[in-house]
């Protein structure tokens, strides 16, 4: 299954550590989030515990981030199951 949708945040707490958009999140046999970066800040992404917020629909569907990587304007995450 494949979600996609306009923009979304990895937050610590409630603070955005990653702004992101357009995203697309792939579910197979793991969950992985793939968007193009729009702002990082360095502190918050070294913080744990994150979570991925992206909007679809009405809804905010969250997902805590189980590993992260950022390179060349990209963010990619692993994703636990849904919350």
């Amino acid at each position: 299954m494949t979600l996609r949708g306009a923009t979304g945040e990895i937050r610590w707490v409630y603070l955005p550590a990653v702004v992101f958009g357009p995203w697309r999140i792939e579910s197979e046999h793991e969950t992985t989030l793939v968007g193009t970066v729009a702002s990082v800040d360095d502190y918050r992404v070294t913080q744990h515990p994150l979570v991925a917020v992206v909007q679809l629909g009405r809804s905010q569907v969250r997902y805590p981030v189980l590993d992260l990587q950022i390179d060349g304007g990209r963010v990619t995450a692993r994703l636990g199951p849904r919350t």
